[in-house]
């Protein structure tokens, strides 16, 4: 650590400490270069030095000669203390460590407190920013729209509010997987970033719904930015990897001080009633909250029979429970013609896959969702030429591609069909591996759907067990033995185990 020694450049004689540096100039002083300074008792009768540029510093004077004023004049200064003429090399060299373990000292002292603020400012942040999707969350919200509504009250500016919601965002959800709906809801961020000012405010709630503050837009000018949002998500196409998705939001809009809201109960009421408005109509709206109003006039007028339609939705839930076999099967013809091989496996595939998570004992529902995973899992080849189902040499590059693009066909096929919904990440999923190697999104282990980590064992027993244009049909033992061979790698060791002990039992 190097320590300057601050003498006046017309002083004669230069006498110093040893090895200090020497320098005439205030600059010197002052730089971050020399965090000890020694002045020359000289230069403070000649120099007027700044002390708001030597807090950082531990100053000395260099008497020629011991005095007793020599202490009374460092307390005056404000200064560490003093060095002398008479002092010996030990002496100067002691009081220089004191200094430097007090530098030391304070380093520490400040960096314990640059953590500490760091780590407030993160809990701050943390208890306001929705750490998914990186905008604010509900808490902020709440008080941001409290402090609008009584600033605008005060000052008599307009403000509005907009609530928004991803229509059918738990379809997506349950269809797609976790990793897409939070991509889904990371691109939605970013688009409404984009659509907003500097001082707009977004929030997320939940999984799929937004808030957002428009501080001095009234009704008219927020029914244009919650337009151009909706239609700017509507015509966005969500991607993921080979998966393209479209998205349409339901939106409500409440502006202050036009729909006499006063607190932010009021506010969150009628964003609710207008959100809930815009679901009710099939989503793809913005609906202002007078709107709702008006609706409800039109409903005391003319009342909807419910006990009638929860009649007919009991009709159709009956007549689609008893319909789903023959439609399940149905689609397995579909692709019969195309690939002999998928036609005559999937029955067979579907039993065992059934088996397995009768071994597993998992819920009736979700057994049934598995047996018709196994049933429906090739669906997707309906969109591969021929040429490549039934090739018998190596595929290419570009086959393989097109050959694995039937997991998400088949989800796109599947996905409107409310009953078949349970059914559809064993579809998409089933050709991914344990250990992470498999496609379409290269999960791993746990992240791999349960179903679709049974259906997976069986389609590949079958597979094995089958005549393929490429070679003949395993035997049995030598079938199990290519699987054993894959448990935690392709295979969920507990779901492997449980498909020897039903296998046991196959002929």
């Amino acid at each position: 650590m190097k320590v300057l020694y601050f003498v006046d450049k017309k002083s004669k004689k230069k006498p110093q400490p040893r090895n200090f540096v020497i320098s005439s100039s205030l600059k010197d002083v002052y730089s971050d270069k020399f965090p000890i300074v020694v002045f020359d008792e000289s230069t403070l009768k000649k120099k007027r030095l700044s002390p708001s540029k030597l807090t950082d510093k531990i100053c000395f004077i260099y008497f020629q000669k011991d005095d007793k004023s020599n202490l009374r004049t460092v307390e005056r200064s404000g200064f560490f203390g003093y060095l002398s003429g008479s002092d010996t090399k030990a002496d100067i060299n002691f009081k220089i460590k004191r200094a430097q373990k007090l530098l030391a000292s304070r380093e520490k002292i400040d960096k314990l407190e640059k953590d500490v603020l760091d780590k407030k400012k993160e809990i701050e942040k943390s208890a306001l920013v929705d750490p998914l999707s990186g905008c604010y969350n509900w808490r902020y919200f709440m008080h941001r729209a409290q402090q609008e509504i009584s600033r605008s009250r005060r000052h008599l500016y307009d403000v509005s509010f907009i609530a928004l919601d991803i229509d059918y965002f738990r379809q997506i959800n349950e269809v797609y997987g976790v990793k897409i709906a939070d991509a889904v809801i990371k691109k939605v961020v970013s688009l409404l970033k984009s659509a907003l000012r500097k001082e707009d405010s977004l929030c997320r709630w939940r999984d799929d719904e937004f808030f957002i503050v428009l501080p001095y837009l009234s009704r008219r000018y927020a029914h244009i930015v919650a337009k151009r949002i909706k239609n700017k998500i509507a015509k966005h196409k969500f991607k993921f990897k080979k998966l393209t998705l479209t998205i349409k939001i339901s939106v409500g809009v409440v502006s202050f001080p036009e729909d006499k809201i006063y607190n932010t109960n009021d506010l969150i009421g009628a964003l609710s009633e207008s959100l809930s408005l815009a679901k009710r109509s099939g989503g793809d709206k913005v609906i202002l909250y007078y709107e709702p109003q008006l609706e409800s006039t039109k409903k005391q007028k003319k009342k909807e029979n419910i006990e009638e339609l929860q009649g007919h939705i009991r009709k159709l839930n009956v007549l689609l429970t008893r319909d789903l076999l023959e439609m399940i099967y149905g689609f397995a013809r579909a692709i019969e013609a195309k690939d002999s091989y998928t036609g005559k496996h999937v029955e067979f595939t579907a039993a065992i896959a059934e088996k397995v998570a009768r071994r597993l004992h998992l819920p009736r529902s979700e057994t049934e969702n598995i047996k018709r995973a196994a049933v429906l899992h090739d669906l997707g080849k309906v969109a591969i030429e021929e040429s490549i189902l039934s090739k018998k040499g190596k595929l290419t590059k570009k086959e393989i591609d097109k050959v694995r693009t039937h997991p998400w066909v088949a989800a796109e096929i599947l996905k409107e069909i409310h009953a078949l919904r349970g059914a559809i990440p064993a579809i998409l999923y089933h050709h991914e591996r344990y250990d992470g190697a498999g496609y379409p999104l290269g999960l791993k282990g746990e992240e791999i759907p349960l179903g679709a980590r049974i259906v997976a064992i069986a389609d590949v027993y079958q597979a094995l067990m089958s005549n393929r244009p490429y070679r003949k049909a395993f035997q049995k033992k030598k079938a199990i033995d290519v699987i054993k061979k894959e448990k935690g790698k392709h295979f969920d060791p507990k779901v492997l185990d449980a498909f020897l002990e039903v296998i046991k039992h196959e002929k």
